[in-house]
């Protein structure tokens, strides 16, 4: 009896523990079916911004690039003759377009360059396309180009135009009848005149919608971008570029919205969908994602089905065996309790994502800053800070990264992250100092501090601090760490500004090296110096280098690139840039002028590799195997080619006499080498220089034609490639010591001499 009265009693028990379960699951499940829409909402709102602002870091690198490139143009020698003179030759015009052609070539994402001479009214092109390189503005095929030049005061510099580029008829091309692309003007805003120089360069949009697209991958939403005007400034799923968009219910919706993001619900097309957009930028574009609203809500809709399905069978399940396994249930209890504990832990972890989540929305910007809600939300997740009193923000690289993901998966590389998390967290807490820790992923975590007296502590503290923890994750992980501190902030509103302070200041690593202290306060003080590209180095490394002097071009590199220590990093950007295209040029020159059997075999280099390199030891090393390949190439190049060079200069020379532009520069251009390098070579195998030899040259032709032709003296010297005559005088008496007609005078009475002499003997 005693037995049977424990089991109905176990029975009872769990029939109630079974009806109970039954009761809460149905009631959280109707409670968070009623939130989880919102939820749903919410971080769908989030994931999409966190997409957009990726993508607006995107679009704005490829602007500040194509306004790089733009600047590099104007100001590129060869192109400015382009620029500056009504008549140019057709040497240097060639020349110029080709420069224009190595510009559109190194990136993929230019469409094309045109440079517009006001005075001459003339447009020089490099295109993908088969046109010509030159066009008078009467016959320039982009006649939108033509209105919006002679209105140019009307753009402003430097910043994209969207526009549909006319390419309709063109020869050699049949498909196309237009192209998307993004128009960048730079000229001078100080002329007065309506008519001004300019440099376009014209960017394909489908590089900015490959952004888009790439940031939302495998998502049927449609993404793209208005103006503050809703003009649409992108290619959408449904609708072309510079459509009008002003006028649809959602795009009038957003546009009252003044500049702030957000996201609502609409109807799209006749479809129920999420409107999710952006705070305009500084172009004044806004980024609109549209998501049908059956993707969100469905997985909602299955898990309450599936929730209410789940509940009714545990009820079912546990009427029916709860009288047969009620003993059971209590020697499995210490199970239950283990599994409890997993599940806390959990929850533990999930608390501890969720924090970070959150600070790193701060430190990126999107995340709402105001000191009330901060307030809330640290204590919500556990943040030992003050939102309204003073930040510091540490910034932690882990050096030498590419290894690490070589050495370790993704989760062990996150372990790692926050074991330099726990550390630091751990070592400034023990210097009286409170910290809150955010893993941002890759190769980068933040500490925020907050020192818990008023006074705010010293950049030698910080730097101290740093070097405990620089010390601890050495001496435990094994890892060497760069941190970078940014400057003082006066509340949670600064902390996205003591990020970037912070970011920025990560950079200049290159320079100080691995394991390093960098203080964004020393940053922005090299920020405020003006710095100025050395190009006479830049020249003088390119003339060393054809000369195959590597051990004088690796002393000028080092000045070029070392300079830069002490501006700020785009001083080295810039730089490395410079260089790099000089390089490319002089290597294509080599490729153009090597032998078949003698071909370069060095890959060309990439513009701005140097994002590539942590250190500017690791960057020189890169630079120096190319200049010790480009070293063997043309010492074997030299010893092939130097014996028979002296005579196929002066063949050369014999032939082009006549063309008034033959110099040592263009001969060393047609060769393929310095002209430093030349015109030793000359001198050294016919004890003369290269210059008197084409004087000696014209010279003896002037001669011949003065006694044995009847042109006159004017034509002789235009005959001869002596283009000015008063030049032409001078020289003739200096070397011959009378003037052209003395000697044609007295020649021809020694010629009739002799004739007379031969006749009397005859």
């Amino acid at each position: 009896m005693p037995r049977e009265k424990d089991n109905k009693y176990y029975g009872k028990f769990f029939s109630v523990m079974t009806i109970t379960i039954f009761l809460t699951i149905s009631i959280l499940s109707g409670i968070l079916y009623l939130n989880f829409e919102r939820i749903a909402l919410n971080q769908s709102y989030d994931q999409t911004m966190d997409s957009l602002a990726q993508t607006t870091q995107e679009a704005s690198v490829m602007a500040v690039t194509a306004a790089t490139f733009a600047k590099q143009i104007h100001s590129d020698q060869n192109v400015a003759n382009l620029l500056n003179f009504a008549n140019v030759s057709a040497i240097d015009i060639s020349s110029a377009v080709k420069q224009l052609s190595n510009y559109r070539e190194t990136s993929p994402f230019i469409d094309s360059i045109y440079v517009y001479n006001a005075e001459a009214r003339t447009f020089y092109v490099s295109s993908d396309m088969s046109v010509p390189s030159v066009f008078s503005e009467s016959e320039f095929y982009d006649l939108e180009m033509k209105g919006m030049l002679q209105h140019i005061e009307d753009y402003e510099t430097l910043m994209p135009i969207p526009r549909k580029l006319r390419i309709e008829g063109l020869v050699g091309n049949i498909a196309e009848k237009e192209r998307d692309t993004y128009t960048f003007l730079l000229y001078d805003t100080l002329t007065k005149s309506k008519r001004r120089n300019a440099v376009i360069v014209n960017i394909k949009e489908t590089q900015l919608h490959k952004h888009i697209d790439g940031s939302l991958t495998s998502d049927p939403a449609n993404t793209f971008l208005i103006d503050k005007n809703g003009i649409l400034v992108s290619n959408s799923w449904t609708t072309p570029m510079l459509t009008d968009m002003k006028g649809t219910a959602y795009i009038d919706c957003i546009l009252q919205d003044g500049l702030s993001s957000g996201y609502f619900a609409t109807r799209v097309d006749g479809i129920k969908s999420l409107v999710t957009y952006s705070e305009p930028d500084y172009l004044g574009w806004r980024y609109i994602r549209i998501v049908p609203y059956a993707l969100i809500s469905e997985r909602i809709d299955n898990m309450r089905t599936k929730t209410f399905l789940i509940a009714g069978t545990i009820l079912l399940a546990g009427l029916a065996l709860s009288y047969l396994i009620s003993r059971r249930l209590f020697s499995g209890l210490n199970h239950k309790l283990s599994r409890l504990g997993n599940l806390e832990s959990e929850q533990r972890e999930s608390l501890q994502a969720m924090r970070s989540d959150y600070l790193r929305g701060l430190l990126n910007g999107y995340t709402q800053t105001d000191s009330e809600r901060a307030k809330a939300m640290f204590q919500r997740y556990g943040i030992q800070l003050d939102p309204a009193r003073p930040f510091r923000l540490l910034l932690i690289t882990v050096d030498d990264y590419r290894s690490l993901i070589d050495l370790y998966s993704t989760e062990d590389r996150k372990l790692l992250r926050y074991g330099i998390l726990n550390i630091a967290q751990e070592l400034l807490h023990g210097e009286g100092l409170s910290a809150a820790a955010a893993d941002l992923e890759e190769d980068r975590v933040a500490i925020i501090i907050q020192a818990k007296k008023e006074e705010v502590a010293e950049n030698g503290a910080y730097r101290y601090y740093s070097g405990l923890i620089q010390e601890a994750v050495s001496q435990y992980l094994k890892l060497s760490i760069t941190i970078s501190a940014s400057m003082n902030g006066t509340g949670v509103q600064s902390l996205h500004s003591l990020f970037q302070q912070a970011a920025e200041a990560s950079f200049s690593r290159v320079f100080s090296g691995a394991g390093s202290y960098i203080e964004a306060e020393t940053i922005e003080q090299n920020k405020a110096k003006h710095y100025e590209y050395p190009l006479h180095l830049e020249k003088q490394l390119i003339d060393e280098l054809m000369l195959g002097r590597i051990q004088e071009v690796k002393r000028l590199f080092n000045d070029i690139i070392g300079d830069t220590a002490n501006y700020s990093y785009i001083s080295y950007q810039l730089a490395v840039s410079h260089v790099t295209f000089a390089l490319q040029n002089a290597i294509r020159t080599i490729r153009q002028h090597s032998s078949s059997s003698g071909e370069l075999s060095i890959p060309s280099l990439q513009l701005y590799m140097h994002s590539q390199v942590e250190t500017l030891e690791e960057l020189t090393e890169r630079y120096v195997t190319l200049f010790e390949l480009l070293e063997k190439h043309m010492e074997e190049r030299r010893k092939n080619r130097q014996d028979d060079m002296p005579g196929r200069i002066k063949r050369i020379l014999d032939e082009r006499y006549a063309d008034p532009n033959l110099s040592l520069e263009m001969l060393a251009d047609e060769l393929g080498m310095s002209a430093t390098y030349i015109g030793r070579l000359f001198k050294q195998h016919t004890f003369q220089t290269i210059l008197s030899y084409i004087q000696e040259v014209r010279m003896n032709k002037v001669r011949e034609l003065l006694i044995h032709s009847d042109c006159s003296i004017g034509e002789i010297a235009e005959q001869t490639g002596f283009a000015n005559n008063p030049y032409f005088f001078k020289a003739f008496k200096k070397y011959n010591g009378v003037t052209p007609a003395e000697y044609r005078k007295n020649g021809r009475q020694q010629q009739n001499a002799v004739n007379g002499d031969s006749v009397i003997s005859n």
